[in-house]
């Protein structure tokens, strides 16, 4: 009888209080987008050729824009998410959030990786500044896979 009773259940309500993505991958993809944020406003290239030194910040470049864009979007999502989560406890979105978060992992790392492979001529490369947004990619990835 027992068994009976709960074939007749919609399989959606079993399903949405045992396997509830936790809120973890959306903090973490929020802190990474804010930390690829910050620092697109730090020095990218310098031309130690002259004096004083030229220095070229990140949003001055085609690779600093993209990556603000992105990660800011991906940080104003997040912040949504978590808060429409701690509002409302059957908050629709559970697991779509993963996708953007991915896909912004995976813009956010490429942009990067280019940064660092085609640097402006007669410019060095910053080491830190696209190693932290392409490690900030990186933990986007993971924050999204959390939510899977």
């Amino acid at each position: 009888m027992a068994d009976e009773k709960k074939s007749q259940v919609t399989p959606a309500e079993y399903r949405e209080k045992d396997e509830a993505a936790s809120p973890t991958g959306d903090f973490i993809a929020q802190i990474a987008a804010a930390v690829a944020v910050i620092f697109t406003f730090l020095t990218l290239y310098t031309d130690a050729t002259v004096t004083p030194p030229k220095v070229i910040k990140g949003y001055e470049t085609a690779y600093g824009i993209i990556i603000l864009v992105v990660a800011g979007l991906t940080f104003l999502f997040a912040t949504a998410v978590l808060w429409s989560k701690f509002l409302n406890k059957d908050f629709w979105i559970v697991r779509s959030p993963g996708w953007a978060y991915s896909s912004a992992s995976a813009v956010v790392i490429i942009v990067a990786i280019l940064a660092m492979v085609f640097a402006k001529e007669s410019y060095k490369v910053n080491w830190g500044v696209p190693i932290v947004e392409f490690l900030a990619g990186v933990f986007l990835g993971i924050g999204g896979m959390l939510k899977f």
